[in-house]
């Protein structure tokens, strides 16, 4: 290194350009070898730290997500389960101009259809397009605002969740039926309303939806506001999870 360059990783730090400190010079000597012109080295340099940044930026968005390990639409069989389409769901996430309209996705079907791995999938299709997405149990969703309306903190509990362009609330076919615990979903249902997008997996049709909520007319207006901007798909057939265990043994 020479007195022209010994301050350059001073000044990439001070730039915060992390990984052209530790790429300038290796990068360096592979363009004299190769005689690049200065503008191909530097923008070799750039394209690493920007393809770094993208890198490090949708682990962050995976990590906070909290998706489930490997449930990706890529290894999803759809002729195991009925009334899934994967040209439909390709188009769900290649084209996610349903996030800006605060749209939902709702996903029935019995338990082991597959429906977590649905939801989960388009999560992580709508991540790598670097949209924020959180993953969360019903039971779990409702304890996080109960415990929030407990204390006064439900609105800024349900405005923390507004950094999110989609909530994936996972199996509301079982959260109890207590007012406690619906009031507070239909809080959550309510304040997202045309302004954020949710995907809804639930073992109970809308028909049954009397099961969840404790007063017919907050299962109404929930309904209502779910249903006025949605997909909603219906998985249908035998257990998911359990043909897929016979075709691996097979």
């Amino acid at each position: 290194m020479d007195n022209q360059t010994a301050s350059l990783p001073i000044m990439l730090k001070r730039l915060k350009l992390a990984t052209m400190v530790s790429e300038w010079e290796s990068l360096g000597k592979k363009a004299i070898k190769e005689q690049w012109r200065p503008q191909h080295y530097l923008s070799e340099l750039c394209h690493i730290e920007l393809a770094t940044r993208e890198d490090k930026r949708l682990q962050r968005l995976l990590k906070d997500a909290r998706l489930p390990v490997g449930k990706n639409l890529g290894n999803f069989d759809f002729d195991l389960v009925d009334g899934i389409s994967k040209h439909r769901l390709t188009d769900i996430v290649s084209q996610p101009g349903w996030l800006k309209l605060g749209a939902n996705i709702l996903l029935f079907g019995a338990s082991g259809l597959g429906k977590t791995h649905i939801a989960s999938g388009i999560g992580y299709g709508l991540i790598q397009q670097g949209y924020k997405v959180k993953f969360i149990a019903a039971s779990a969703i409702v304890q996080q605002l109960q415990q929030a309306k407990q204390h006064l903190r439900l609105q800024d509990e349900l405005l923390k969740l507004d950094k999110y362009h989609l909530l994936i609330v996972d199996d509301v076919g079982y959260v109890r039926k207590t007012e406690q615990e619906t009031s507070v979903l239909f809080e959550l249902i309510a304040h997202r309303y045309e302004r954020h997008s949710m995907i809804i997996t639930s073992n109970k049709s809308f028909e049954q939806w009397d099961e969840l909520f404790d007063d017919s007319t907050m299962t109404i207006a929930a309904i209502d506001r779910l249903v006025h901007h949605a997909t909603i798909l219906h998985c249908e057939g035998e257990s998911y999870r359990r043909k897929m265990a016979m075709s691996k043994g097979s």
